[in-house]
């Protein structure tokens, strides 16, 4: 009995091995298909990526448009903080010359008082 030249042969069979430290070094069998199931697995595995791509642009995007807001509202407080500081030592500074003024001025009356009475 002849076999038909046209006969269906099965894809052939391809060992894929994984090595994974829990579980060792496993192989699994994957059939090679034809051509047209190759090129839409690819086209596929190319959307997929694709789409994998933009939304991982869409993350970066995201998070430095966050860094950005964070570094602007750092860069705000900063010169709210530096505006503070620079009312705060003008404030110490009138504070010491009126401190100054009314330890001088009792300091010269205790004197004029000890002065006058001896």
């Amino acid at each position: 009995m002849k076999t038909s030249p046209f006969a269906s042969r099965e894809p052939a069979l391809i060992c894929v091995r994984h090595r994974n430290v829990a579980d060792g070094e496993q192989c699994r069998n994957i059939r090679i298909v034809n051509d047209i199931t190759k090129s839409f697995n690819s086209t596929t595995e190319n959307d997929s990526a694709k789409q994998l791509l933009q939304e991982i642009r869409d993350l970066l995007k995201t998070k430095v448009h966050n860094e950005e807001e964070q570094s602007h509202e750092a860069d705000t407080e900063d010169e709210l903080k530096k505006d503070w500081m620079l009312a705060a030592a003008v404030l110490d500074r009138i504070c010491t010359v009126a401190f100054s003024i009314v330890f001088i001025g009792i300091t010269l009356v205790f004197v004029i008082l000890f002065i006058t009475n001896s």
